[in-house]
């Protein structure tokens, strides 16, 4: 897997980007604005760009997806299924705060340990409630996608409405703290970190 990361300037968000390099299939996680060099870059090497990944619904992850998808009509959608409440309220995702109205449907809504084929990457997702109630991880490759559930050396928020500490933390240790030490964690704001290190070192969990 060849994987990228741009961060958006106004939300603070890490957008990333990879492709199977043996079938040349892409694949985009929390677009939460709109960077064309993304779309030049995949059209310059002739990706097909196959889906559209949210980790959940809140605005800066989802600000860009409308854009991306025009860009790449084939592209299918996917959150979980337990976010399609936030998904189509922008009120509740906060983009109606934002001055810019997004609500979304998703093509596919995907469960906790389903998995999904991208060429020859098998994405894992992993019901992370806590931060949202639909929040998940995607894990793939040794590589743990972790938006906005775990971050290096803290967590997401939980003093939004339907959010929970003591289900984050709960999601925390029993689906992200079983995976491999040296799983490489990509998390939606701040750095990469290790679960390895966030079980030694992770304060709030």
């Amino acid at each position: 897997m060849k994987l990228s990361k741009s961060q958006s300037p106004m939300v603070g968000v890490n957008i990333y980007y990879g492709v199977c390099e043996n079938t040349n299939k892409g694949f985009i996680i929390d677009p939460g604005e709109y960077d064309p060099s993304i779309t030049k870059k995949f059209k310059a090497d002739n990706v097909d760009v196959s889906h559209i990944i949210l980790t959940h619904g809140h605005y800066d992850h989802i600000g860009g997806v409308q854009e991306f998808l025009r860009d790449f009509p084939n592209a299918k959608l996917v959150a979980s299924v337990h976010e399609k409440e936030l998904l189509s309220n922008a009120d509740a995702n906060f983009s109606s705060h934002m001055g810019r109205p997004v609500t979304l449907t998703p093509d596919i809504y995907v469960q906790d340990n389903e998995t999904l084929n991208i060429g020859d990457l098998e994405l894992k997702f992993l019901h992370t409630p806590g931060h949202t109630q639909g929040g998940m991880c995607i894990y793939v490759d040794g590589i743990l996608f972790s938006g906005d559930t775990l971050f290096q050396q803290s967590i997401g928020r939980t003093d939004f409405p339907g959010s929970s500490f003591s289900a984050l933390k709960k999601a925390v240790h029993e689906k992200l703290f079983t995976l491999p030490d040296e799983t490489v964690v990509l998390p939606g704001h701040m750095g990469k970190t290790s679960i390895g290190f966030e079980k030694r070192n992770n304060q709030f969990v």
